[in-house]
């Protein structure tokens, strides 16, 4: 049965499915899972390939993560937990940006190591942020602005997207403040931007500068240098040399998914592979990627989402914490595992969480919006409810009254078509004679629902919960993520 992971609503609700607390019993189970003789990858067995992975993948998470020698443990041994969680290197909203602060702390609880993946493999889809623009106390004021942080040319890998409007990128925080002016508080944004020629290692500095000064200190490596190991080339040449079968594997989980959860779409949650074609990217020299074959040279291979968590989880780490959307589609990485390499595949938590800016709202809720619907549907199809008893006095009034309780009590049934349209001809008469009577009323309950509708409206936009991180004040983000790394949060299936 699929799993369903619905992302949390309220402020400061969490998803942790499973609970934190299972999680230290999942990894040692995990351990116990992985440490086998019996799979073989590239003619190692897994136990083995994983030794050799997981100290040649942390020798180059521990110089590009520049950790200070304090910070650095002792070379990893076969019971030392490796904890991973991953993203790409975009300006990501808090709820996204929790997986590595709970990384952080599980890793601590459990005396492990946190590796977080820099996906800088995956391309920058989009070269906006968008800001929520409002005038205080006007909700038909609100509305969502998008402005341009640089200039747009189509889907580029991170590892190669350089900023290509220089002047664009430096003035986008000066830009913005034009429009968070009257918002309360300064976002992070004002004091923490940067620059650099690649977009991906801006964003990747911004946040790293930000966790540094809070206390949260991860390994970290690139997709791009990930893919460089001896590890990952000997994992995909195992590919590569079986790839009939791992096709049929892998285009096999991926109907079932799409079956078990009713989608159509042939690009979710991946296209299926052509014949002769491998799921890897290859990367061109000039920047950008084109689809893998079996004639690929390994060393230009990039993972593709599906084929990543497969090796990280399969190869290297012992537990993976998910975003909704990566632990949804892992159900056909947890297949692939299964029936490709024969192994009940390790457990994932997926996390993820909402917290709202700060920012002023509308006391309407959904609630409201339904109520004021409700009655002006009321007055106009049931006027007679409306009435005042100077009204009900008037004979003609009563005699319209009269009429309507025996047209309510004599409803033909549904079969009889043609006496129910008489019936109801009849009913909307006696409506049309009632419903002058309430003008007043439905003029006074229109301009209701006008209001509740756009304060809904705009309170959907003031309280989404994927503003970019940096749009935050530095107080209220700190303590949020911080709370993370105890691993005593609320876990919530909703929000």
């Amino acid at each position: 049965m699929s799993r369903v992971y619905r992302a949390p609503t309220a402020n400061r609700a969490v998803l942790s499915e499973p609970p934190t607390e299972a999680v230290p019993a999942l990894v040692a189970c995990n351990q116990r899972r992985l440490k086998t003789r019996e799979v073989r990858i590239a003619g190692r067995p897994l136990d083995e390939l994983r030794t050799a992975a997981r100290r040649e993948i942390l020798a180059l998470a521990g110089e590009f993560s520049n950790l200070s020698d304090h910070q650095r443990l002792p070379l990893l041994d076969d019971d030392t937990p490796l904890l991973v969680s991953g993203h790409q290197p975009e300006l990501a909203h808090p709820g996204v940006w929790v997986k590595n602060f709970a990384l952080n702390g599980l890793a601590k609880k459990l005396a492990g190591v946190p590796l977080y993946l820099i996906v800088d493999n995956d391309t920058l889809k989009h070269t906006t942020l968008r800001l929520p623009v409002f005038r205080p106390g006007d909700a038909n004021s609100v509305r969502l602005e998008s402005l341009a942080f640089d200039s747009f040319k189509g889907d580029v890998p991170y590892e190669d997207r350089g900023v290509l409007n220089d002047e664009l990128f430096r003035t986008f925080p000066e830009r913005a403040a034009k429009l968070w002016a009257n918002w309360g508080y300064e976002p992070l944004l004002a004091t923490c931007w940067g620059h650099g020629a690649r977009i991906g290692e801006v964003f990747t500095a911004l946040r790293r500068r930000c966790e540094t000064a809070w206390g949260c200190h991860n390994w970290e490596l690139p997709v791009s240098r990930l893919s460089q190991t001896a590890a990952f080339v000997g994992f995909a040449q195992h590919i590569l040399a079986d790839l009939p079968r791992f096709r049929t594997v892998y285009n096999a989980a991926i109907r079932a998914y799409r079956a078990v959860n009713g989608i159509r779409s042939a690009n979710h949650p991946a296209p299926e592979l052509a014949e002769g074609e491998a799921p890897f990217w290859v990367r061109q020299a000039g920047g950008g990627r084109q689809r893998a074959d079996c004639t690929a040279d390994v060393h230009t291979l990039r993972p593709r989402a599906l084929t990543l968590t497969l090796f990280v989880r399969l190869c290297v780490g012992d537990f993976f914490i998910h975003g909704i959307g990566g632990g949804k589609y892992d159900e056909v990485t947890d297949a692939i595992i299964r029936d490709y390499f024969g192994l009940e595949p390790p457990a994932y938590q997926v996390l993820s969480a909402t917290l709202h800016l700060p920012l002023p709202s509308f006391a309407s809720t959904a609630a409201d919006l339904h109520h004021a619907l409700r009655r002006l549907r009321d007055l106009q199809w049931n006027p007679q409810r409306y009435l005042t008893t100077e009204q009900r006095a008037d004979p003609q009034v009563q005699a319209q009254l009269e009429r309507h309780a025996q047209l309510v009590a004599s409803e033909p049934p549904w079969a009889e078509h043609a006496a129910r349209r008489k019936w109801f001809q009849a009913l909307r008469q006696v409506n049309e004679h009632l419903r002058p009577l309430v003008a007043d009323q439905w003029s006074v309950a229109e301009t209701e629902f006008a209001k509740v509708r756009s304060e809904v409206a705009a309170n959907a936009i003031l309280r989404r919960r994927d503003y970019a991180w940096v749009l935050y004040p530095e107080e209220l983000l700190r303590e949020f993520l911080q709370s993370f790394q105890s691993n005593h949060w609320p876990a919530l299936n909703s929000g």
